[in-house]
C-alpha cells in the first residue's frame, strides 16, 4: 500500500490511476496472481491480476461479449517506483503474469482498462497482445479504454483499418464498441471492424 500511495502522490494526472483499497489488495494476494520486484528489502514494482466478483455491475465480460464470467480475469493494477520507470519492468511483469494465468488453466480471457491518454500503459497492454474493444465512461465518470486478451483464439477483425488519432475520444465513444483497436504508432491507433459487425 505504501508503494501505491507513493506512486499516486507522484503522478501529475491523478486520474490515470484508479487506486485500490487494502481489502481488495489483500484479496489479490490471496488469489495468487501478483508479482513484485524488490531492491534489497524495498518493494519497487508490483503487478497483479484479479478475479472479479461474478456479480460486478461493471463486469468487463459484457464489453467482450463473454457469457461465462468464470473464464475472466482482470489485469488489475501496476505500480512502478518512479526511479524504476522506463526500463520495461511493467511489460516484463505482465508477460510473467500472463504465463501464470495460462498455466492455471481456468481462464480464457484477460480484461483491463486504460485511460486513453495514459500512453505508457496503453503501449504496455498492446505490446502484451491486448486489443481495445470499447471506450466508455466508468468508475464514476472516468473515461477508459476496455482492452481484451484472448488466451486461446485471437479476436477476429474485418475490413480496412481506420486510422484514428489517440486523442479522438469522441470517435471512440461513438464507434469503439463496434471496432477493435490494434496497433499504435505513437499518435494513431488502427481500428478494424469486429468480425461479427
Amino acid at each position: 500500500m505504501e508503494l501505491q500511495d507513493f506512486v499516486y502522490e507522484n503522478l501529475e494526472d491523478k486520474e490515470v490511476l484508479e487506486t485500490i483499497g487494502r481489502g481488495e489488495f489483500r484479496e489479490m494476494i490471496e488469489q495468487g496472481f501478483i508479482i513484485g520486484l524488490f531492491e534489497g528489502e524495498e518493494l519497487k514494482a508490483v503487478r497483479a491480476m484479479y478475479i472479479p466478483p461474478l456479480n460486478d455491475p461493471e463486469h468487463l465480460a459484457e464489453d467482450g461479449r463473454v457469457e461465462n464470467r468464470n473464464e475472466v480475469i482482470y489485469s488489475e493494477i501496476t505500480f512502478i517506483h518512479p526511479e524504476w520507470r522506463g526500463q520495461g519492468f511493467q511489460t516484463k511483469l505482465g508477460r510473467e503474469l500472463i504465463e501464470k494465468v495460462r498455466a492455471d488453466g481456468r481462464f480464457k480471457y484477460i480484461f483491463t482498462t486504460v485511460m486513453p491518454t495514459n500512453l505508457p500503459s496503453l503501449k504496455d497492454k498492446l505490446r502484451l497482445g491486448f486489443k481495445i474493444i470499447n471506450t466508455k465512461y466508468m468508475y464514476g465518470g472516468k473515461l477508459r479504454h476496455v482492452l481484451q486478451l484472448n488466451l486461446e483464439e485471437p479476436l477476429e477483425v474485418s475490413g480496412e483499418a481506420e486510422i484514428i488519432d489517440y486523442r479522438d475520444t469522441g470517435w471512440m465513444l461513438e464507434n469503439g464498441h463496434r471496432h477493435i483497436g490494434t496497433n499504435f504508432n505513437g499518435t494513431d491507433i488502427e481500428y478494424y471492424l469486429k468480425h461479427d459487425e
